[in-house]
C-alpha cells in the first residue's frame, strides 16, 4: 500500500477519487479478521467503522479544510494503541454506526497516512478553524 506523506497528497487523492474514507486501526490485515464494535452496547457492527473523506455537496470551503478537519476529528483513535495508524480505504456502505459513522464491507485499502500528514492536518485545522467553538 502506498504511503501518503503530505496533506497535499491526501488532497490530490480525494480530488480524483470518490467514496474514500479514513480509518484509524491496526490496518487492513488486522481489520479483515475483526468486526467493529459499539463499545457502549457490546454489539458487533455489520461493517468497519470509518469516516468520510469526500466532502458533502454543501461544503463550500477548500478541500484541504475538510480533510484537515476530518483527520483531526478522528486522529485520537490512533492513540488507543501504538500500532494504530491512519489509512485510506474504500468499500460498500452497508449502514451507519451509533455516531452516524459509515459502516463499510468489501473494504479495499488505498493508502497509509504518514504521521506527518496527521501533524500537518492538525496545524492546518488550528490555523483555519475555531476548534471547540459552539453556538453563541
Amino acid at each position: 500500500m502506498v504511503v501518503i506523506d503530505q496533506l497535499q497528497g491526501l488532497v490530490d487523492l480525494v480530488h480524483h477519487r470518490r467514496e474514500l474514507y479514513v480509518r484509524f486501526s491496526d490496518g487492513p490485515d488486522a481489520d479483515a479478521h475483526e468486526a467493529s464494535v459499539d463499545y457502549e452496547s457490546g454489539l458487533h457492527l455489520p461493517g468497519l467503522s470509518a469516516n468520510r473523506l469526500n466532502p458533502p455537496d454543501w461544503w463550500s470551503r477548500p478541500l484541504t479544510d475538510w480533510l484537515a478537519r476530518q483527520v483531526c476529528q478522528y486522529a485520537h483513535l490512533a492513540e488507543r494503541s501504538e500500532s494504530h495508524r491512519g489509512w485510506v480505504l474504500t468499500g460498500r456502505l452497508v449502514d451507519r454506526g451509533p455516531d452516524d459513522e459509515p459502516l463499510l464491507t468489501d473494504v479495499q485499502p488505498v493508502a497509509w497516512l504518514a504521521d506527518r500528514v496527521l501533524s500537518q492536518a492538525e496545524n492546518w485545522y488550528h490555523e483555519h478553524f475555531d476548534p471547540g467553538r459552539s453556538e453563541q
